[in-house]
């Protein structure tokens, strides 16, 4: 083990890793449940779930249980989270992965779910002469089964693959924030080209949240520097990058989510800054009027949760995860312990 790395995030990771999320896992108890309904809605404002291990950096709203999913980035799991906080295991650990970025496909009954052994390596937990893992996994929403493991690694030295997305016709697109990268996944599971753009390329975080909008196009956020970017004809041989003209760029920008009255919702953080760079936690909305050439900023909301990730658009709210990732980057313990927050925005 690299002995650079302090001995307090090893452990958090092994711990997560060795763990398993089941009926084992107590929900945090919620005493002002039913006076956080708001409109008749099932869901409470706050969800504040004990899950030891589970630091989920992804979720995503699973519109047939009417719960949320949550990825793992210490045991590599996906995890059914419901309105009562309770949590149980759809797909089980599949590799020593984390499980990073993840979406529902409901029309196909799938479960997609970015995934990277990239903190395990970082932490010293993997043997550096094996290549590193990374990739897209294809899970069946009702039984957690796997369809598909694609391999996106591509000989790269250090990908991270990040976060996933799916189009109208199935087809898959993966940021990677190490290798700078989006690539494009057929709906039975193979690689159909990588997309790349210099202004994509930085030494620090780059590509990270994704969402494919109805129009056929697909909007990505680049971390470092809180760009966003438009992929037009992303499944063609010549996919077509703009940049979006923003009119305040935030420090970063880590998850979207697209909300069905067009805007968009994305995550800000500096859990991935680098040079001791630091910055505020927030969640802000975009709305375009010209189809995402442009974009202006029509809410800027500091987070009252540390190091939020990215959104859920649920029918009762967009829901922000905040998973307690500092612990393993830093070893510095979370507000809150053992304990990861679904806040309503």
């Amino acid at each position: 083990m690299d002995a650079s790395v302090p001995a307090s995030r090893r452990t958090l990771l092994r711990l997560g890793a060795v763990g398993a999320v089941g009926g084992a896992l107590a929900a945090a108890p919620l005493p002002a449940f039913a006076a956080s309904r708001s409109g008749g809605s099932p869901l409470p404002g706050t969800l504040s779930v004990n899950a030891p291990g589970v630091y989920p950096e992804g979720v995503a709203w699973d519109p047939r249980r009417k719960a949320f999913l949550v990825g793992s980035s210490a045991q590599g799991t996906i995890s059914v989270v419901k309105a009562d906080g309770s949590v149980t295991s759809l797909v089980a650990p599949f590799a020593q992965v984390s499980v990073l970025g993840i979406t529902v496909d409901a029309a196909r009954n799938r479960v997609l779910a970015a995934y990277t052994d990239y903190f395990f390596r970082l932490l010293g937990m993997v043997d550096p002469s094996q290549p590193p893992v990374s990739g897209v996994g294809v899970f069946d929403l009702t039984t957690g089964a796997v369809q598909h493991l694609v391999d996106l690694s591509a000989g790269q030295a250090e990908p991270r693959a990040n976060d996933v997305t799916v189009d109208d016709a199935g087809t898959i697109y993966v940021t990677d924030t190490g290798v700078d990268t989006v690539s494009v996944v057929s709906r039975d599971g193979k690689v159909i080209q990588v997309i790349q753009d210099d202004r994509f390329v930085t030494s620090d975080t780059g590509p990270n949240g994704i969402v494919a909008h109805p129009a056929g196009f697909l909007l990505m956020g680049k971390y470092d520097g809180g760009r966003l970017f438009r992929i037009d004809r992303p499944r063609s041989a010549r996919p077509v990058v703009s940049e979006v003209r923003l009119d305040r760029a935030p420090l970063s920008l880590d998850g979207l989510a697209l909300r069905k009255d067009g805007s968009l919702v994305a995550a800000a953080n500096d859990l991935s800054l680098s040079g001791g760079r630091t910055g505020r936690d927030a969640v802000v909305v975009l709305r375009s009027t010209d189809n995402w050439r442009t974009a202006r900023t029509v809410q800027d909301q500091t987070w009252p949760i540390e190091d939020p990730t990215t959104i859920a658009v649920t029918p009762y709210g967009d829901y922000v995860v905040s998973g307690g990732l500092r612990e393993i980057l830093t070893g510095v313990p979370s507000a809150t312990p053992g304990q990861f927050h679904l806040r309503r925005r």
